[in-house]
């Protein structure tokens, strides 16, 4: 069958093979190469240099047609169909009911290696809530919600269930309705995590204990982060789709996923790693880019050391330019004090130990701005377990502990609060047994989110190479930031052998009409680097939050940046104002918002508007749930 030359479907397939005629960066993994005889390299480049120029004859200047080497992966019918009750790894039967004949499930066939199809096939899951009004329908909307390693199957049901429960009184909530109606919600497993193909990594070897405490950091623990990270490597690389798990496949995985929903752009909404994935989609399918937003950025023209370093710093600024003066300006509900920098200081005068476990819990807790409180009440709860374990013999005596801390005050004359910091004391006491008085070595084992987020960390771009120069950056930063630096200890990349995939660099989005969010705190992404990023997208909206935290900001459940995202969403880059440069209020805190309600009227204003859900609180709880996950995918596994 001739096809004419214009045709878009055939312009698609020409450019899957230019994706195959590329330097076969995953094609072997270099611990191959090193063994491999170059007449077996070149030979190989050669083939596959022979079969892209083929498949390429029919992309002009020739009269015949042109076999599609990846016309099968084109050509597939997804086979939608009534999504499993537990595809996302918990009962969803609720939503499915909810949603009705709406949401549906189905598995993309996808190669394995994009420039040489031959190797075989993964498999990708994707979800689809469908729009509601078919005849409105604008295209689909991809959800990724980061990691890398995020599962877009769970977290994007859980905000469109949000979403759904929009009071169509309120403007944001009407936008929100008619998001629905006129897309796609479109969330899908990458390459490598939940209901995908699957990534592990595994090895009998145990892992060593490796303590958090700046306090710790000397020669022998250097060396048990070293062994930990070079045996993590070598698992992974023992596990023959490692290299495939990259940004640039799962990209293309995506363009897939567009040809086979009918539509002729991507719209795409990417947090946190999920911008990293978004920038590098439109660095090498530029024309193919609808209306994407981009929330909590990576650096796309620099790597993941400097974000994981850039992390590290971040948390430090939270905990001391936020986190503890909001402890401050609430001492009665805190119990911690009134003044920040004495807060901080007893932190640091916690014994090594405790400071160990009370920096692995608060690791949990530096994205949402919904744990705020719990942040605050597992400080106070490490300061009383300090106090109790000071008093006991070491090995403790778990009962005595457990009745010591009974009895300790927490909050004075508040009983909620109390118990809150107590409740956390025990959770911390149960780390510190586990860490520091029955440690039980166990054998490595890197679960597909976490497998999936350092394979795509080492697999994307070179960093430092040099384990002593990275125990150097590691020793720098945990002078500076002693609360979060233990993160870096766990890096593979030095033991990796180097990148498998070219990054496509930062040039076609510098005039695309982008929109960009980033909160002035984000402990997830920091804003600096963030802000560098923005300051090359000259056709670019760039959207800031002074004085949030947020990691992961819409919604927000705020006009300014929730309309600004939503009427971008439903009616492009005409909707926004002139101004490229935007900033809109940060919301308060718990506590904060508590002592404005209380305060006179002219101050209760500003929080007087038209409730954006029918059921606040169900819907909070949804949205809490979601960027909670975002914030819990950008962390490196401790």
């Amino acid at each position: 069958m001739w096809v004419d030359p214009r045709s878009p479907l055939l312009h698609d397939a020409c450019d899957l093979a230019l994706a195959s005629a590329r330097p076969p960066f995953t094609v072997t993994p270099p611990f191959l190469l090193m063994n491999a005889p170059d007449l077996f390299i070149h030979t190989r480049w050669a083939a596959t240099l022979a079969t892209a120029l083929f498949a390429l004859s029919g992309c002009g200047g020739s009269d015949g047609p042109a076999p599609d080497p990846l016309a099968a992966y084109r050509t597939q019918t997804l086979a939608w169909q009534e999504c499993d009750t537990t595809a996302v790894g918990v009962d969803i039967s609720g939503y499915i009911t909810a949603a009705g004949e709406r949401l549906r499930c189905a598995s993309v066939r996808v190669p394995m290696d994009w420039s040489a199809p031959e190797r075989g096939d993964l498999q990708v899951a994707v979800m689809r809530l469908a729009a509601a009004q078919p005849q409105a329908r604008q295209g689909a909307l991809l959800f990724n919600p980061g990691g890398p390693g995020g599962d877009g199957l769970s977290y994007g049901l859980v905000l469109w269930s949000a979403f759904g429960n929009s009071n169509p009184q309120s403007p944001l909530g009407a936008q929100q309705l008619r998001l629905l109606d006129e897309f796609d919600m479109v969330g899908f497993s990458p390459r490598g995590v939940g209901s995908s193909t699957t990534l592990h990594c595994s090895t009998n070897a145990l892992q060593r204990l490796v303590g958090r405490a700046s306090a710790q950091l000397n020669a022998d623990n250097l060396d048990n982060a070293a062994y930990n990270s070079r045996t993590m490597a070598q698992a992974c690389l023992n596990n023959p789709i490692t290299s495939y798990i990259n940004t640039d496949a799962t990209a293309r995985d995506m363009d897939l996923v567009r040809h086979l929903l009918g539509d002729s752009k991507l719209n795409y909404v990417g947090y946190s790693y999920g911008t990293w994935l978004g920038a590098w989609y439109a660095s090498i399918f530029p024309e193919r880019v609808g209306r994407m937003v981009l929330d909590s950025s990576v650096d796309f023209t620099d790597n993941f050391d400097a974000a994981f370093i850039g992390q590290v710093q971040a948390r430090q600024r939270l905990h001391d330019a936020v986190l503890l003066p909001y402890a401050a300006r609430h001492p009665q509900y805190f119990g911690l004090g009134s003044d920040a920098a004495q807060i901080g200081a007893q932190v640091q005068a916690l014994s090594p130990q405790v400071q160990d476990v009370l920096y692995g819990e608060l690791e949990k807790l530096f994205s949402s701005r919904s744990a705020a409180d719990d942040y605050l009440f597992t400080v106070n709860g490490a300061r009383g377990l300090d106090a109790v374990l000071r008093q006991q013999p070491r090995p403790s005596a778990p009962e005595t502990v457990q009745q010591a801390l009974q009895a300790y005050t927490f909050v004075p004359d508040q009983p909620e609060p109390d118990q809150e910091a107590r409740a956390q004391a025990e959770v911390l006491y149960s780390a510190y047994r586990k860490r520091w008085e029955d440690y039980l070595p166990a054998s490595i084992y890197l679960k597909p989110e976490d497998a999936v987020y350092r394979s795509v960390v080492c697999n994307d771009v070179t960093g430092i190479t040099d384990p002593q120069a990275w125990n150097a950056a590691i020793t720098r930063t945990a002078a500076q930031s002693p609360v979060a630096f233990y993160e870096l200890q766990t890096n593979l990349c030095p033991y990796w052998g180097g990148p498998r995939v070219a990054h496509p660099g930062i040039a076609p989005l510098k005039t695309m009409p982008l929109l960009t969010v980033q909160s002035q705190y984000d402990a997830a992404t920091i804003t600096e680097n963030a802000e560098r990023f923005y300051a090359q997208l000259d056709g670019a909206w760039h959207i800031a939050v002074p004085g949030e935290y947020q990691h992961g900001l819409f919604p927000y459940q705020e006009p300014c940046l929730d309309g600004t995202v939503l009427g971008y969403l439903l009616e492009g880059p005409g909707s926004l104002p002139g101004q490229r440069h935007l900033r809109c209020p940060a919301r308060p805190l718990a506590q904060d918002k508590k002592a404005l309600e209380a305060a006179p009227a002219p101050q209760r204003a500003a929080l007087a508007t038209v409730p954006t859900y029918r059921d606040p609180a169900w819907a909070q709880a949804r949205i809490d749930y979601f960027k909670q996950g975002v914030g819990r995918l950008a962390r490196p596994l401790p």
